[in-house]
């Protein structure tokens, strides 16, 4: 009989401590419970990115239209980049390119270059830099078309006019470059050679 109201008690306080559990809120959990209906879903919209007042606008990838030809003397190169207006694939020479400038009227930037080949190197008499230069003579520098220096030449300096012994003027070819037979003493007359193109794709350093 003892051990019949031993286990009722047992059972009593089981129950007890079952229904006091069940009314605890599971706030040790390690979850948060929104009250959905008392703050109208915060916990969602906190949720929600923020915007930095900032808009993104995609990126305009559609390609400049192509000039048929190659042709640029419809197009308003002032606010253009070249890149702009050659076809993709197009890999015009700096003729070319130079040759369609002048065309369009642009003057300025490459177009006030002509194009290479048509300006080509003056052939005079080689001066080496250790070469003490008279008086009325200059140094003439040049490149080639691909970038390459070529030896300096003699050229009679334009703020210089010469006379022989009789005091009469001595004529002065049209271009300045000095003959050999009219070189200054001591200088060799040695003649330059123009360097032949590079390669193809291989500036000059």
């Amino acid at each position: 009989m003892l051990l019949y109201k031993t286990l009722a008690v047992v059972l009593a306080a089981g129950g007890i401590g079952y229904l006091m559990m069940d009314g605890q809120a599971p706030s040790d959990s390690g979850q948060t419970v929104i009250d959905e209906r008392a703050s109208d879903r915060p916990g969602i919209a906190a949720m929600q990115p923020t915007s930095s007042g900032t808009t993104a606008v995609p990126r305009d990838m559609t390609p400049p239209p192509a000039v048929p030809g190659g042709d640029l003397s419809s197009v308003d190169m002032s606010s253009m980049d070249l890149a702009d207006v050659i076809p993709p694939g197009m890999e015009p020479t700096a003729a070319e390119v130079i040759d369609e400038l002048h065309k369009a009227g642009i003057h300025s930037g490459i177009g006030a270059f002509n194009p290479p080949g048509t300006s080509p190197p003056l052939i005079g008499l080689a001066v080496p830099e250790d070469f003490e230069l008279p008086e009325g003579y200059v140094r003439h520098y040049q490149a080639t078309d691909d970038g390459q220096r070529i030896e300096p030449i003699l050229m009679y300096s334009p703020d210089f006019e010469f006379f022989d012994s009789a005091g009469r003027p001595i004529d002065i070819p049209a271009d300045r470059v000095v003959p050999p037979g009219m070189a200054p003493p001591g200088l060799t007359s040695h003649r330059i050679t123009v360097p032949p193109p590079l390669p193809s794709g291989k500036p000059s350093i």
